[in-house]
């Protein structure tokens, strides 16, 4: 590539700052770097727009190109065709800058465009990139306003035809805003219930509440009664065994206090008898004893005084026992044998018995 590089000052203090060779033909081959100062130093361009500016050869047309600043360089790339349509030399050639109103311009350089024997001479002309970027955008506004006329007359009918649209929209609105009045009527009405049913619901939900907290101490009480009812009813299954046990011993018992009723009724008419047949033997013997001869005896076979006295007493222990086996009086010889259940008291001499009478020097004994 073709690149040159120049420093410039913007004091313009210079004797000239070298010379630039472009020629014609070429093709966005050359480039122009410019590092730029101020009085010596490097210069501040942060904020301002360059442009490389050249009095063409033939002193009456110009070409002008915008630069790129990167710190206090301004580089650009010529476009050959615009800057090379004559050939010649010019020490008319600086970069310019601009910021709010204010402009600066280097010290000048020279350019000599060196000529092309295929190419030709071309017609002379200014070329300024800012005022082809003005047509361009001129072209471009007027290609975009007729684009937007075109969509404004396709707005005006779609205009029109939403205007019918509102039209029927406005007689809708209205309806709706009367349906709409009639819905938030309704919605009050709605809204007054729903706070009503919400109290309710509020109301039935504590309640609810407090029914579940009785049901859960229903239940434990339930528990613990369950509980009890099940120790109590095996307490009375144990008692009930126990009864039906004690019913079968005392049926057993039963059986055997019948057998024994039974076995002492019969003891007792037996002792009765005995009693009897006892209380007679006694009579007879002591009915011996008192004549002095056994019963039926023949002459000479009368018992001693000692075989009578211990017969008397034998016959008085006999009849002794069986008063009291009978609960009943013996009377034998003169004497009578009481039962210790029927004597009441004894005082001295005296006694006092039950069911015996006393009267007219006559004692009777029942």
């Amino acid at each position: 590539m073709n690149t040159h590089t120049l420093e410039l000052d913007l004091s313009k203090d210079g004797l000239g700052a070298g010379l630039v060779r472009v020629g014609q033909g070429d093709k966005h081959g050359t480039t122009i770097k410019a590092l730029i100062y101020d009085g010596g130093a490097e210069a501040a361009l942060t904020g301002f727009t360059a442009y490389l500016e050249v009095l063409l050869p033939n002193k009456r047309n110009y070409y002008r190109a915008a630069a790129a600043i990167s710190g206090n360089a301004a580089t650009v790339t010529v476009d050959e065709n615009k800057l090379c349509s004559v050939a010649g030399y010019t020490d008319e050639a600086y970069f310019a800058f601009e910021k709010d109103g204010v402009r600066y311009s280097t010290e000048r350089f020279a350019i000599e465009i060196l000529r092309c024997v295929t190419e030709g001479q071309k017609p002379a002309q200014s070329w300024d990139d800012a005022i082809d970027n003005l047509i361009s955008r001129g072209n471009a506004a007027v290609s975009a306003a007729n684009t937007a006329a075109g969509a404004a007359n396709t707005a005006a009918d779609a205009a029109n035809k939403a205007a019918a649209r509102v039209e029927t929209a406005v007689s809708s609105a209205a309806s709706a805003a009367s349906a709409a009045t009639s819905a938030a009527q309704a919605a009050n009405s709605a809204a007054t219930a729903a706070n009503t049913a919400t109290g309710a619901a509020n109301s039935a939900a504590q309640a609810a509440t407090s029914a579940a907290s009785a049901a859960n101490d229903a239940a434990g009480a339930a528990n613990t009664a369950a509980n009890r009812a099940n120790q109590a009813a095996d307490r009375v299954d144990k008692a009930i065994a126990d009864a039906e046990a004690a019913t079968n011993g005392a049926n057993q018992a039963a059986e055997k206090a019948n057998g024994s009723a039974d076995k002492a009724d019969k003891a007792a008419a037996d002792a009765h008898t005995a009693a009897d047949d006892a209380r007679e033997a006694t009579k007879r013997a002591l009915s011996v004893i008192g004549s002095g001869t056994g019963g039926g005896a023949s002459s000479g076979g009368g018992a001693d005084s000692a075989e009578v006295e211990k017969l008397k007493e034998d016959a008085a222990t006999l009849a002794t026992a069986l008063v009291d086996l009978t609960d009943d009086y013996i009377v034998i010889d003169n004497t009578v044998f009481t039962p210790a259940s029927r004597v009441i008291s004894t005082d001295g001499g005296t006694i006092e018995l039950d069911r015996a009478s006393y009267e007219n020097g006559i004692i009777t004994l029942e």
